[in-house]
C-alpha cells in the first residue's frame, strides 16, 4: 500500500495548519497592553523631594491611550512614544509624606483595556519652607521714625514649627504658628529706630526638618536728608515705595491722596496702590519722569452731567472738552494743588451731595465744608479712593 502522498493528508494538515492560524489570530485578538517596570516599585520608600511615578507599556495592537490616578486623583503624565507599540510613561511631583495608591490604564486601538496598580511610601517633600513680601524691601531708605519689620513664610507640603526674626541680631516677637501646608504665618513688628544701617535674618523650619534663611538689609534716613524713597504709614501699617513715594510727596501728600489703604500690587501689566484719595499707577511704557499716573477714579464712580449749553460769563474757568466751569474756592483749590495732571477736568457744575456743596473731577471730588466760611481752606477732598477700592474688592 503506498503510503506517501494522500489527498485526505494533504487536506487535513492545511485544516491543522488554518485551525492553528485562527487559534493564534483570536488568542492575539484577547490579548491586552502590557505594564511592566513600574517605578517606584510596589512596597518600596521613595526618597525625599519629588517623586518620579514612571512605568513601560507594550501592546501587541498599536497603543491608543493611557491614564494615570494617583490616591484616585487623575493626572497627565509624559507620555515618550518609542514606537506605536511601546511607550514611556511618567509624571513628576512632591508627594506628601504617607502611603500612595498608584493606578495606570493602557489602552490599544482595539479598545482593550489594561490596568495596573501598586502602592509605595513617600517621605515627604524636600522643598523647605518659603518666605513672601520681606518689608522694608531690601535697599529701602526710611526716614527716622517708626518702622515695621515684617515678613510671611509658609511650607507647601508641610507644617511650620518655628519661625523667627532678627534685627540687627535682636530677636523681635515670636508670631503664632498657623499650622498646616500653605498656611501663612506673618511676623510683624513695629519699632522706633534710629538713623542707621539695618540687618534683618529671617530663619523657618518645618516639621520635616527642612530650613530656609533669609537675609536684607535696609536704611533709616535722618531728618533733613531728602535722599529717602519709602515712606511707611502707621495708620494703616502701608508702606509707598518709589516712584509712588516721590510723587505722593511731591504733590500734596496727605490732604491730597490721604493714607495709603493697600500695598503694591501688580495688575494688567501695571503697578498699582490704593489711597483714601486716589490710586496711583506706574505705567512701565513711558519716561521714568512720567511713569507715576492717577488714576480716573471719578470717571469710575460718577457719570459726567450733561454739558453747559454756553461758556459762562465772568470769571470761571471754562473746559470745553467737558462743557464744565470751575470757579470761585474750587478754582483756586484746582489751580494750587496740581490742577490738570492731578485733577482732571470737571465732570460736573458745583452741585449739591448730602447736604454739602461738591464738584467732580476726573480724579476727584472736591467738598465744601458745610461749617467754615466758603473759603479756600474749607475744600476737602472726598475718600473716592476707599470708595472704589471697597467697590471692586468686596
Amino acid at each position: 500500500m503506498d503510503r506517501g502522498f494522500s489527498p485526505l493528508k494533504a487536506m487535513l494538515g492545511l485544516l491543522a495548519i488554518g485551525v492553528v492560524g485562527v487559534l493564534g489570530f483570536l488568542i492575539l485578538q484577547g490579548v491586552k497592553p502590557t505594564i511592566k517596570n513600574a517605578q517606584p516599585l510596589n512596597g518600596s520608600k521613595a526618597p525625599k523631594g519629588p517623586v518620579l511615578v514612571s512605568a513601560e507599556i507594550r501592546g501587541e495592537a498599536n497603543l491608543q491611550d493611557v491614564r494615570m490616578r494617583i490616591d484616585s486623583k487623575s493626572v497627565e503624565p509624559v507620555i515618550k512614544s518609542n514606537s506605536e507599540r511601546f511607550w514611556e510613561v511618567s509624571y513628576r511631583a512632591p508627594l506628601p509624606k504617607g502611603q500612595h495608591d498608584i493606578e495606570i490604564v493602557a489602552v490599544d486601538v482595539r479598545g482593550r483595556e489594561q490596568p495596573y496598580r501598586w502602592r509605595f511610601t513617600a517621605t515627604g517633600p524636600s522643598d523647605p519652607p518659603k518666605f513672601a513680601n520681606p518689608l522694608p524691601r531690601n535697599g529701602s531708605r526710611i526716614p527716622a521714625g517708626e518702622v515695621m519689620v515684617s515678613l510671611a513664610s509658609f511650607s507647601e507640603m508641610a507644617s511650620l514649627t518655628s519661625f523667627t526674626l532678627k534685627l540687627n541680631d535682636v530677636k523681635l516677637n515670636a508670631p503664632e504658628i498657623k499650622p498646616g501646608a500653605n498656611e501663612r504665618t506673618t511676623s510683624k513688628t513695629r519699632r522706633a529706630l534710629e538713623p542707621g544701617q539695618y540687618r534683618v535674618d529671617a530663619e523657618a523650619v518645618d516639621n520635616e526638618g527642612e530650613r530656609t534663611t533669609l537675609q536684607w538689609t535696609f536704611f533709616v534716613v535722618g531728618a533733613g536728608q531728602s535722599d529717602t524713597d519709602t515712606l511707611f504709614f502707621k495708620e494703616t501699617e502701608q508702606y509707598v515705595f518709589a516712584p509712588f513715594a516721590a510723587y505722593w510727596s511731591k504733590n500734596g501728600g496727605l490732604p491730597i491722596f490721604g493714607l495709603p489703604i493697600t500695598p503694591d500690587f501688580e495688575k494688567d501689566g501695571r503697578t498699582v496702590q490704593w489711597f483714601e484719595r486716589a490710586r496711583f499707577e506706574r505705567n512701565p511704557q513711558l519716561p521714568a519722569d512720567q511713569q507715576t499716573q492717577l488714576g480716573l477714579l471719578g470717571n469710575e464712580l460718577r457719570k459726567a452731567d450733561p454739558p453747559l449749553a454756553a461758556a459762562p460769563s465772568g470769571d470761571r474757568l471754562f473746559f470745553a472738552q467737558t462743557g464744565h466751569s470751575l470757579g470761585g474756592s474750587f478754582r483756586t483749590y484746582w489751580q494750587a494743588h496740581g490742577g490738570l495732571s492731578v485733577f482732571g477736568l470737571p465732570l460736573t457744575e458745583e452741585i449739591t451731595e448730602n447736604g454739602r456743596t461738591v464738584q467732580w473731577f476726573e480724579r476727584a471730588r472736591f467738598e465744601l465744608n458745610p461749617q467754615g466760611n466758603g473759603t479756600v481752606d474749607d475744600v476737602q477732598l472726598g475718600q473716592i479712593g476707599r470708595t472704589r477700592w471697597e467697590q471692586t474688592n468686596r
